[in-house]
């Protein structure tokens, strides 16, 4: 594929050239920049140095440099891109599986910093806080006014350091003051794994860090002590992560020696192929692999290497199609991205897809598998039909059904999560699990909220009315409050499993593991 550049762009292709020639240098101990190049360089230099004194308003000197350096990037490829200090430590966090902080899922609720859910066994859930509490100051300083990135920056911190939190709790005239010790802690790419059945079990994997092969192991030790024969591994949303997690994942389905992925790249040591290498007992069974539009780069691979040696379904909708290989360099606090070689499944198939438009890439337009009879054909092992050209296309293509307008308005004005918080205020703390196991929003809750949401005014009289005309609408509502009110009470994975029960591309994952046995005998004979 051929890249159009105006001759702005190569200008800027050209800069951005050098100055990754200068960090290339820089990491491998030797300047490889000739002296005219190095002219370029210092009259770039110069060029930021007039632009921070001229601007008009007062500027960052690191937004102004890190934001260039992006967009010298945006002309190589989608993916290439420079990490800021504050991006490169969350990447190294996400990657590490862990970090240090109290342990709460917060977001922006009502224009408030809201905590979503406090964390299971966390500093933050031992000291009593709860969903809906509002954090209105971080040790003395007002917090109402700043991101939720900066209250994340503020609250994460050395292990075995306090920091004191003030709550505005619904119900609460007054705020109070919390104070708590950080601690480690981990943030599992595992988010769900539980029995859905007596034989079936389910695993949701967010992501792939350095800590997923060994949870997704664990996970499967326990399930299998439960009496799980079959299994759902669900990628949907997975954006990918570190190789070495796509290597081990893959590595709990596949037999010692068979290929994982490949990679393709101009330099000879970016040309390998990785096969797996047997460590330890992996799943043995029918397996069923989840995937949409948001799985991507290394949910890629493990979906790809299941596919192509026909050792489980995969189901769902065409993937992301991210399959450019990111060496990461580190530079100073920063991190530079950049991409070396392509990712190939077993069978051949190039996962990246085609990215010359770049509005058409981010929204997705060319990998929608409308062109389906354009696209390259492959074989899996046993000679399954499997098509090329960017992505993993489904062996069972089933997309889920979209919610109505209005719906999509409450869940943006986050009416289900407040709402909850409003029914929960008046129950005592040590009623609210129960109240929550007994919730039935057809008992009253369902009329109040659509009343609350009009005293509100987040809908207005004429979509309130279509939503009581829509029988399905309706089970909609019942059914995320009933999500909000459990994972409240209940905690995150009772809310989760209540909203598979509406699922469909989980409800078809349960109807093609009769497939995916089928794939499995025949692998055993």
């Amino acid at each position: 594929m051929t890249i159009k550049l105006t001759p702005r762009k190569m200008t800027i292709l050209a800069l951005a050239v050098v100055i990754i020639g200068g960090a290339a240098g820089a990491l491998f101990g030797k300047s490889t920049i000739p002296d005219h190049e190095k002219k370029l360089i210092e009259r770039a230099s110069k060029i930021t140095a007039e632009l921070l004194e001229w601007l008009p308003e007062d500027t960052v000197p690191s937004d102004v440099v890190y934001d260039g350096i992006g967009g010298m990037l945006e002309v190589l490829d989608p993916h290439s891109n420079f990490l800021d200090p504050r991006s490169y430590r969350k990447m190294r966090e996400r990657q590490e599986g862990s970090f240090f902080g109290v342990g709460i899922i917060i977001s922006r609720r009502n224009g408030q910093v809201t905590v979503i859910a406090p964390m299971a066994g966390t500093p933050a859930a031992q000291k009593g806080l709860r969903a809906g509490d509002v954090i209105a100051g971080i040790d003395g300083k007002d917090a109402t006014e700043i991101t939720v990135d900066e209250v994340v920056d503020m609250v994460r911190g050395p292990e075995g350091t306090p920091v004191l939190l003030t709550i505005r709790r619904p119900g609460m005239e007054e705020t109070f003051d919390v104070e708590i010790i950080r601690a480690r802690i981990p943030t599992n790419s595992v988010r769900f794994a539980f029995m859905i059945q007596p034989d079936v079990g389910y695993i949701r994997l967010g992501e792939f860090s350095n800590t997923s092969t060994r949870e997704v192991r664990e996970a499967l030790v326990e399930l299998e002590k439960e009496g799980m024969e079959k299994l759902i591994f669900d990628l949907r949303n997975n954006p990918g992560g570190a190789l070495d997690a796509a290597i081990g994942v893959s590595d709990v389905f596949l037999a010692k020696g068979q290929l994982i992925v490949s990679t393709k790249g101009r330099a000879e040591d970016s040309t390998t192929r990785i096969e797996a290498p047997g460590h330890g007992p992996g799943f043995q069974g029918p397996v069923v692999i989840l995937v949409n539009e948001g799985s991507a780069s290394a949910s890629e691979i493990v979906a790809g290497a299941v596919q192509d040696h026909d050792r489980g379904i995969v189901l769902g909708d065409i993937t992301w199609g991210k399959g450019l290989v990111q060496t990461v360099f580190g530079v100073r606090d920063g991190g530079l991205a950049l991409t070396t070689a392509r990712y190939y499944t077993p069978s051949g198939r190039c996962i990246q897809r085609d990215y010359e438009s770049f509005i058409d890439y981010i929204t997705h337009r060319n990998g929608n598998g409308d062109d389906a009879e354009e696209r390259e054909v492959y074989e899996t092992d046993a000679g399954r039909t499997v098509l090329g050209g960017g992505g993993i296309t489904p062996d069972v293509t089933v997309t889920n059904r979209e919610l109505s307008v209005p719906i999509v308005r409450l869940y943006g004005n986050s009416a289900f999560f407040r709402f909850g918080v409003e029914i929960l205020k008046d129950v005592p703390e040590s009623d609210q699990q129960a109240f929550g196991e007994s919730f039935d929003p057809n008992e009253g809750a369902l009329d109040l909220f659509l009343q609350w949401v009009e005293d509100e005014e987040i809908l207005d009289a004429e979509a309130l009315e279509t939503l009581q005309e829509d029988r399905l609408a309706l089970d909609d509502i019942s059914r995320a409050l009933t999500v909000e009110i459990l994972n409240a009470t209940s905690g995150l994975e009772a809310g989760y499993r209540h909203a598979l029960e509406a699922d469909d591309q989980f409800k078809q994952a349960i109807a093609h593991l009769e497939d995916a046995a089928d794939l499995w005998e025949a692998l055993e004979k």
